[in-house]
């Protein structure tokens, strides 16, 4: 819904250029194409966040069911990690091989 109003935008955009402006036609379609370039941008990093949101779910996921991780080449789990939930991160125990090392949830597989 939200790129129908982006894009609604950028023709009610363009219309007014047309006929209220004293632009070229190629100062039109240069501004046409910018704020194209930079909805979809936007439109882009959304899509991305999405992506890396969903990732960190299934890696939360993957460790509340007690499955192995793999964060920078070192096996993460239950035993030796506890998962941080204000940052995403795993977090070495004390009385683990990894004491205090942290690994982000988004570098994790």
């Amino acid at each position: 819904m939200g790129y129908l109003l982006w894009f609604s935008i950028v023709v009610i955009v363009f219309i007014w250029m047309h006929y209220f402006t004293a632009l070229t036609w190629r100062q039109k379609w240069m501004t046409l194409i910018l704020l194209t370039l930079i909805i979809a941008n936007a439109i882009l990093y959304n899509i991305m966040k999405d992506l890396e949101s969903k990732h960190i779910n299934d890696m939360q996921l993957k460790y509340k069911n007690g499955e192995t991780l793999r964060c920078n080449k070192i096996n993460v789990d239950r035993k030796s990690f506890t998962y941080s939930v204000g940052t995403q991160s795993y977090i070495g125990n004390q009385d683990s091989r990894y004491p205090n090392q942290i690994f982000s949830a988004s570098e994790c597989r």
